[in-house]
């Protein structure tokens, strides 16, 4: 062969090849789904061939590596029987009244479903809507869906022009038959009016239904590429996510459902959650943690996802100091320690089923040692200790109100006619509020002495003092404001009673619970802000004083990070991406003072984990449990750090109390 010729040969060669490197890197790779339930684990191994992904409208390749997307799949339908939703627009004199027609949940892609029932006033003066009390609806709601509440108070002024949503939530966790629920609406002025939706749950996991990805690399700081990393995906309005991981060269690429599938799903209904579309995590060890919000994949465009991974900048690390352990047909349930951690107040109850058995509540000093216990009828959901630590007051089922001092005297007990679940302290320990059903007491700590204050709430379930004891918060389906007197100021409804409670130094309200939205409302009750928690019921939370740091656990066994504003700044499954992962217990989130140590609890795993204010594990232990008590319900059930952020206490529900400090 002419050696000209050959040449050109080989260069033409080399520029093939050099191209089709080219080509291969600036793509994601396939892979096979996989992983545990509800997710769908795409994992990065490409074959000899550097097989490339498919762009939308081409075939599917075979063998290793192959894409598990179709792009080509036809959107979700619902299935044979289901109702398909639709807007519906009636009158109801000047008023205009719109639905969507059902409320149907699929599988994980909606936690519990949000309807809202929008009202406008087409008329020229005002109007008065009157709507059915939730109370009187839930002999339409079937036992298999647990949870169903409204979310706005009846009734609504609307002004002319003026709009307003109702606002309903239903769990629909379970799966059974459908249901309708009959919303009557009203006015003064005219007859009433009928607004069937119909309720549902399909257990769809959506597994091998794929039609789009997500892709990218994921390097550290100096552009190094890192393999064998997990990133994660998860629908921002529910639980469903997916897994990939990296190859040698720190590509990934992870097959989800595309934006027009979620589309389908939701059937263009309106939604509680604030955005339908991925947020991206990534957790490797010597790195801080990664998550990033709104990436919105497409059948037509799949989303590119660069990360960069920064290193871990610092650690904590904690020791047992003692731990100390009772004997009780209950476990531990809150841990409450006085200003200068000396003294602490434990509880014992248990979140369902309740046994109706007689207990106790204790006094603990700072090296585990019993000051003395305080027997009761029943458990006591409600403790608390006075900032100083001289008495404890207890709420407990026996329907009763204990008041005990530092020394372990009787000071006094008050019978509340009804099952109590709450109790708190003012900040200078010199009053103590309670409640039943419908009825606030205020409390003299020291005498005992009882002010009854009549109010339009529910059941009490949480309670808190203004950070300047100007008045106090109670908690029920509606969260509620009272000067130091205990004058109503204002009242604000958020469907079932808030299992977190917190309030700032500029008397911004926090609550949240199983209605599964934070709320924050000022010091007048304006609402400032509220955000979907898109997993399940928030069980605990934490604020600091000055408002600019709000911690969330969840049943789902999230841990949640929020500022003071209400943007998400990261949420994270407690047992790590790799880790199925444990319930947040109970009780058990904290936050330090100034925010940048999160601490939570797991139930049933017996762990607790501290997180850094980027969401990044600084500090794990985890223990067995010590007990075959089966009437026990096991786990961290309430964990607490000191302002110093030297200490954490951590109450069990296998009725250990455990003090850790940091090394």
């Amino acid at each position: 062969m002419n050696k000209k010729y050959l040449i050109v040969l080989v260069s033409i060669i080399i520029l093939i090849i050099g191209g089709y490197s080219i080509y291969r890197s600036s793509h994601p790779w396939g892979g096979r789904p996989g992983g545990p339930e509800g997710m769908e684990q795409t994992q990065f191994q490409p074959n000899e061939f550097g097989q490339t992904p498919l762009k939308p409208g081409e075939t599917p390749p075979t063998g290793p590596g192959a894409m598990s997307v179709n792009t080509d799949r036809s959107l979700p339908t619902l299935p044979e029987g289901t109702p398909k939703g639709e807007w519906v627009t009636k009158n109801l004199g000047d008023v205009e009244v719109k639905y969507f027609s059902t409320a149907i949940a699929w599988g994980m892609t909606e936690s519990g479903t949000d309807v809202f029932i929008t009202l406008r006033n087409k008329g020229k003066s005002s109007v008065t809507v009157n709507f059915t009390p939730v109370e009187s609806l839930l002999s339409q709601v079937p036992k298999w869906n647990l949870h169903f509440f409204s979310l706005v108070k009846s009734p609504v002024t609307l002004g002319p022009g003026e709009e307003k949503k109702l606002w309903y939530f239903a769990s629909l966790d379970k799966t059974g038959e459908n249901f309708t629920v009959k919303f009557k609406i009203w006015t003064d002025t005219s007859t009433s009016l009928e607004v069937p939706i119909i309720f549902g749950a399909i257990d769809d996991w959506f597994k091998g239904q794929e039609t789009s990805q997500i892709y990218g690399y994921v390097k550290d700081e100096k552009g190094k590429p890192l393999s064998q990393v997990e990133v994660s995906a998860q629908m921002n309005c529910g639980r469903l996510g997916f897994r990939g991981s990296t190859d040698q060269q720190g590509r990934y690429a992870i097959s989800v459902l595309g934006k027009e599938d979620i589309d389908a799903i939701y059937q263009g209904k309106e939604l509680g959650c604030s955005s339908t579309d991925y947020s991206l995590t990534v957790e490797k060890d010597g790195y801080e943690y990664y998550f990033k919000e709104h990436v919105n994949p497409t059948r037509k465009n799949f989303a590119q996802a660069d990360v960069t991974l920064v290193k871990q900048k610092e650690s904590a690390s904690y020791t047992l100091a003692w731990e100390k352990q009772v004997s009780e047909p209950y476990g531990f349930f809150w841990t409450k320690p006085s200003s200068d951690w000396s003294v602490f107040a434990v509880s014992e109850a248990k979140h369902e089923p309740q046994l109706g058995k007689p207990t106790n509540f204790y006094l603990f000093d700072s090296l585990g040692n019993i000051l003395w216990k305080q027997p009761t009828e029943n458990e006591c959901w409600g403790i608390d200790i006075s900032p100083d630590g001289s008495k404890v007051v207890a709420g407990c089922h026996d329907e009763k109100v204990y008041m005990v001092s530092k020394e372990g005297s009787l000071l006094w007990s008050s019978d509340m006619n009804g099952m109590t679940r709450s109790a708190c302290f003012s900040r200078d320990g010199k009053t103590v509020l309670s409640g039943t059903v419908g009825r606030l007491s205020l409390f003299n700590a020291a005498t005992g002495a009882k002010s009854n204050i009549s109010w339009d709430g529910g059941w009490l379930r949480n309670c808190l003092f203004y950070l300047d004891d100007s008045g106090f918060i109670a908690g029920s389906p509606e969260i509620a404001s009272f000067d130091s007197l205990g004058n109503e100021k204002w009242l604000q409804p958020i469907g079932e009673f808030p299992m977190f409670l917190g309030v700032d130094t500029a008397k911004n309200v926090f609550a949240a619970g199983k209605s599964r939205t934070l709320f924050s409302f000022d010091a007048s009750g304006n609402l400032r802000w509220k955000e979907r928690i898109p997993d399940h019921v928030v069980t605990m939370g934490a604020v600091t004083p000055n408002g600019k740091r709000i911690a969330l656990g969840t049943v789902g066994g999230m841990v949640y990070l929020f500022d003071g504003d209400g943007n998400l700044l990261w949420k994270r499954n407690m047992g790590g991406s790799t880790t199925e992962a444990d319930f947040v217990g109970h009780n058990a989130v904290a936050i330090s003072d100034d925010g940048t140590r999160i601490v939570a609890g797991s139930a049933p795993g017996n762990c607790v984990i501290v997180y850094n204010d980027k969401g990044t594990t600084l500090w794990k232990k985890c223990l067995e449990t010590k007990t075959t008590n089966d009437n026990l319900r096991l786990g961290v059930t309430n964990v607490q750090i000191s302002s110093d952020k030297t200490k954490i206490i951590a109450s069990y529900g296998d009725n250990y109390l455990r003090e850790f400090i940091k090394q």
